[in-house]
């Protein structure tokens, strides 16, 4: 009995080491890695603190439908520092900036210690992902 445990042991994590060596935080998605590499990015650098559920705010706010909507105007969210006002839209170029350096954009952002991500790459992919996180 128990070769035949060590046996499906051996055979369990040999299937599972592909997923488990992609699934570390560090493990950030290449291009042409499909679809999902949006949500990847999103998960390694934002999901921490953010949910792309509507309604679901958390240590931040919730994402969903944020690109193209006024800054700070998340419904149930108390937490805004005081540079994020109606008179910002997030759009694409906005929210760019902000998730590279978000200190430098506001200096008072509640983000912190989050540094950004500096990859543009990165970026580009969870701006992608979060412009499909909407009703519309």
């Amino acid at each position: 009995m128990p070769k035949i445990r060590h046996a499906l042991f051996a055979t369990a994590a040999l299937v599972a080491s592909p997923a488990v060596a992609n699934a570390g935080e560090g493990a950030a998605p290449q291009p042409g890695q499909g679809e999902d590499a949006g949500q990847i990015a999103f998960n390694t650098h934002c999901r921490n603190c953010h949910s792309t559920k509507p309604g679901d705010n958390r240590l931040g706010p919730t994402l969903h439908g944020i690109v193209g909507a006024k800054a700070g105007q998340v419904k149930g969210f108390g937490g805004y520092s005081g540079g994020l006002t109606a008179d910002m839209t997030w759009d694409e170029a906005t929210l760019d900036k902000f998730i590279a350096n978000p200190t430098a954009m506001i200096s008072n952002t509640t983000m912190k210690p989050f540094g950004g991500v500096a990859d543009a790459e990165q970026r580009k992919l969870i701006i992608e992902f979060l412009k499909t996180q909407s009703d519309s």
